[in-house]
C-alpha cells in the first residue's frame, strides 16, 4: 500500500470555510501534525496532501484546501489551488460549522454536482 503513486490512491478533498476545521480533521485522521493549524483564518495556504491508507478504502490522498471565504491578501492565489482540487478530487468532504450555511457551501455542493 505505502508505494502505491498518489494517482491510483483515491483523493478526498476536505473544502469548506476558514477555520471549520479542515486541517485540524486531517491532523485527527493522519494521527500527526501534518497541517499547521491556528485560531488564525486563512492559515492553510498551499493544498497540503497527506498520503496513507484508510481501511477498509485501501490508499487514499486527503487534499486539504484553503477556506473559500478567504478575503485575505494572497486570498486569489490560494483560490486558484483550491479550485484546481475540485476537478482532483473522487470524493468532496464538506466541513461545515453547527447551525451556520452560507452562499460558500453552496457554491461546494455546486462544484461537487459538476
Amino acid at each position: 500500500m505505502e508505494k502505491t503513486p498518489k494517482s491510483l490512491r483515491l483523493q478526498i478533498g476536505l473544502f469548506g470555510r476558514t477555520n471549520v476545521g479542515k486541517s485540524s480533521l486531517l491532523n485527527m485522521i493522519a494521527g500527526q501534525d501534518v497541517a499547521i493549524i491556528s485560531s488564525m483564518p486563512g492559515t492553510t495556504t498551499d493544498v497540503v496532501e497527506k498520503t496513507m491508507e484508510l481501511l477498509p478504502l485501501g490508499p487514499v490522498v486527503f487534499l486539504d484546501t484553503a477556506g473559500l471565504d478567504d478575503k485575505s491578501i494572497l486570498a486569489e492565489a490560494r483560490l486558484k489551488k483550491t479550485h484546481k482540487i475540485f476537478d482532483r478530487a473522487d470524493v468532496i468532504l464538506l466541513l461545515t460549522e453547527p447551525d451556520i450555511w452560507t452562499e460558500y457551501e453552496e457554491y461546494i455542493i455546486e462544484e461537487a454536482k459538476r
